[in-house]
């Protein structure tokens, strides 16, 4: 199945490639661009595998402004340094380790401290003083612990500590269960309120948006079953009013802006705008938040950049080993 790209329209992918092309060659023009990454866990392999594919376009500093929400925000940082393909590595032969994902350690299953203090400052280190000073402004969505609503923080504001943020937002109910303190406040994971946080780029002037999702246009979050609750109990008890509703209630807003974007359109009314997709052909049941089997995730990786260059109607280059590593 291909995804569905644009708003309906074929000259808006070229019309997105062209502003793209434009701004790596340095002749900005009236016109920004953003991009939207949707997080997911494992399933971010699929959004950092689209990264890579935008960076072997060579797009990595076109962007003006990268929302991201859970993984999609640190898979958006790697992509403005220019690590996109090294952070596909970085899924397939690191975080496919029990340090990073085991269901049998039941009060962290998914252990961001380590994916965070481990990989990204030195495993796999981030350059984050290259995405401080990059072109490119990064918004990371944050979801309040008590009020259970959407905050981001970005790379241009001072005092606040960038890994904090990442780890907030990546910090998934149930699996990590703990808050991460950013400023002054508690918070969790972004994607619960902003799972794809297109609004805020919208909202910072850009015309076009391209959206990279990590779930095919069928998914739909509905309400948990009251059994899935009660078995949760343990571990959210503690948790707000606000937040469970969050975790566990139907996602309104999330469900009609999945229908929209599979026709093409922006989820809300806003003139002039115009949207490229870039979606998963895999359906959630083959691929979940704690998919560790390295063949599974670089099957992702590949279809990812395969879906991307034909996001924008092109072809992907010949290339049988495009990324830089194999299994």
């Amino acid at each position: 199945m291909t995804p569905r790209i644009t708003d309906s329209r074929s000259d808006t992918a070229q019309e997105a490639w062209n502003v793209l092309d434009q701004n790596r060659r340095g002749q900005r023009g009236a016109d920004t661009i953003g991009l939207v990454v949707q997080g997911g866990g494992m399933r971010g392999v699929y959004s950092m595998g689209a990264l890579a594919a935008l960076e072997e376009m060579g797009f990595s500093q076109s962007f003006d402004h990268v929302a991201g929400s859970s993984a999609g925000a640190l898979n958006g940082a790697y992509f403005i340094t220019g690590q996109a393909s090294y952070g596909v590595e970085t899924y397939i032969h690191h975080l496919t380790q029990k340090s990073f994902v085991n269901p049998l350690r039941l009060r962290k299953m998914v252990d961001i401290d380590w994916l965070v203090d481990h990989i990204g400052k030195q495993a796999r280190p981030l350059h984050l003083q290259k995405l401080i000073t990059a072109r490119t402004t990064l918004h990371i969505s944050l979801t309040g612990f008590t009020d259970g609503q959407t905050r981001y923080v970005t790379t241009r504001e001072l005092g606040i500590d960038l890994w904090e943020a990442f780890r907030a937002s990546a910090a998934m109910p149930i699996l990590y269960n703990k808050s991460v303190k950013v400023g002054n406040d508690w918070y969790v994971d972004g994607s619960l309120r902003a799972r794809v946080p297109i609004q805020r780029v919208v909202e910072h002037g850009c015309r076009y948006v391209v959206v990279i999702l990590t779930m095919p246009h069928s998914h739909r979050i509905n309400s948990r079953h009251a059994w899935l609750q009660s078995l949760s109990w343990p571990v959210t008890r503690r948790y707000s009013a606000a937040l469970r509703q969050a975790l566990f209630d139907e996602d309104t807003d999330y469900n009609r802006m999945k229908s929209d974007l599979s026709r093409g359109n922006l989820p809300f009314a806003v003139d002039a705008r115009k949207v490229v997709v870039i979606t998963p052909r895999m359906q959630p049941e083959r691929f979940s938040t704690i998919t560790t089997n390295p063949r599974h995730l670089m099957r992702c990786a590949l279809q990812a950049r395969e879906d991307t260059w034909h996001a924008f109607g092109k072809t992907p280059p010949a290339n049988a080993a495009p990324f830089s590593f194999s299994l």
